[in-house]
């Protein structure tokens, strides 16, 4: 490693990451830009708390029903093939959606048609993205490469949502949408000038097989299991803030609006960036503990803007809880990418998103249910505690706290 390189953008020197690199990080700061849209769009159909939660709920649906076939293909063909045709649908459904909210002849169900689109396309782009990394980086600057990942994430979350609240504020969410049409593009574009990796695909066995081994690798390591577990039960508390929670917090709590929205996304970016930093740095030889406090610090955050909704209190919590949960994920996948052999990284990469995502649906069913009972600051309480409680329990007994990073 060239030592007159920051650590974190090590990654960057290799020509076709910083392709896919920056192709991701336009196309996350579309998807930024669509969701301070959506929630709006949706509301001006006249959609209730509930409808909210079916639309972020179809599209987790979607992506759950498709993650192990998008991990097994994702180790029997190219991986960038896979990202590539990710864009081709995403951005034609986006583009749809944006014709007819710019007709106004935008429905609720179509929002849930393309829901299910896009959901199936990040099915296939998720395992993908997260196994070619290991292909196009060494193994020395893997946690690097993660946390520029997560860098371009959380630039595109900063300035995604400060613009999509500006063109729902001037143009309307027509406008948001076709930003993000044309961002798909931009990533389709960029890939297209990558090369090729050539590696060693996956037997032509059948795709059930393949899943099969994929399932026996991952309950053969408890440390791995087990953590896609604690993933799995703990992220009910978050997976409805963003599309249910957040802006129903802004609309009746903070008398905010679509800009007061999207200073609370950039405020979460904001926190992700400083995590990407952060993480790159690290050199640790067991990061389980410090995983699971990153877990903890999240979780109290989460809670603390339940019990303290006051705007410039919720913005620094939003950006302490970015800080959390983004530096135990760049932690885990580094950690999943130096322990699982190449030939099965796609599928474990998706059994892990799978677990992770597995029953979240109901997450933002249950925010819905919280905020029509007890109001968004309550709902906000209620997951925080909930957190809490599986994070502290992580911190104390998981096995992934002795798990080194290092092979042996």
């Amino acid at each position: 490693m060239d030592d007159r390189w920051p650590r974190l953008l090590v990654p960057l020197r290799h020509r076709d990451f910083r392709l896919l690199w920056t192709g991701q990080t336009v196309s996350s700061f579309g998807d930024n830009v669509q969701n301070v849209a959506m929630p709006f769009q949706l509301l001006a159909l006249g959609a209730t708390p509930l409808q909210l939660g079916i639309a972020v709920a179809i599209d987790t649906a979607a992506s759950i029903a498709f993650l192990l076939v998008g991990g097994a293909i994702a180790d029997r063909v190219p991986r960038r093939t896979l990202i590539i045709a990710s864009d081709v649908l995403g951005g034609c459904v986006v583009g749809i959606v944006a014709l007819l909210s710019a007709t106004r002849q935008l429905r609720i169900e179509h929002v849930y048609v393309a829901a299910v689109a896009l959901g199936a396309a990040d099915a296939f782009l998720r395992p993908a993205y997260t196994a070619i990394i290991a292909d196009l980086v060494p193994g020395d600057v893997l946690r690097a490469g993660n946390a520029a990942r997560l860098l371009g994430r959380s630039l595109a979350r900063i300035a995604g949502p400060t613009v999509g609240g500006l063109a729902v504020a001037f143009g309307g969410p027509a406008l948001a949408f076709g930003i993000n049409a044309l961002t798909f593009v931009f990533s389709f574009a960029t890939l297209m000038l990558a090369t090729p990796v050539r590696r060693i695909l996956a037997s032509t066995t059948s795709l059930i097989r393949d899943i099969r081994e994929g399932f026996g690798y991952v309950f053969s390591v408890r440390c791995i299991w087990t953590t896609i577990t604690y993933f799995m039960l703990v992220n009910v508390a978050y997976v409805g803030q963003s599309g249910v929670m957040t802006p129903l917090l802004v609309r009746d709590v903070l008398s905010g609006n679509a800009e007061t929205f999207g200073v609370l996304i950039s405020a979460y970016g904001v926190g992700t960036i400083v995590a990407s930093v952060v993480v790159a740095q690290l050199t640790i030889r067991r990061p389980g503990r410090l995983l699971f406090a990153f877990e903890l610090l999240a979780a109290i955050c989460v809670l603390a803007i339940g019990l303290v909704p006051i705007l410039p209190a919720v913005v620094v919590f939003m950006a302490l809880t970015g800080v959390g949960l983004a530096s135990s994920t760049v932690i885990w996948e580094a950690m999943l990418q130096r322990h699982v052999p190449e030939n099965l990284l796609g599928r474990v990469a998706s059994i892990d998103l799978l677990g992770n995502s597995l029953i979240n649906p109901i997450g933002p069913l249950a925010a819905a249910a919280l905020v029509g009972s007890i109001g968004a600051a309550g709902a906000f309480a209620v997951a925080g505690a909930y957190a809490v409680a599986f994070a502290s329990i992580g911190l104390v007994v998981s096995p992934v706290r002795r798990m080194e990073e290092a092979r042996p």
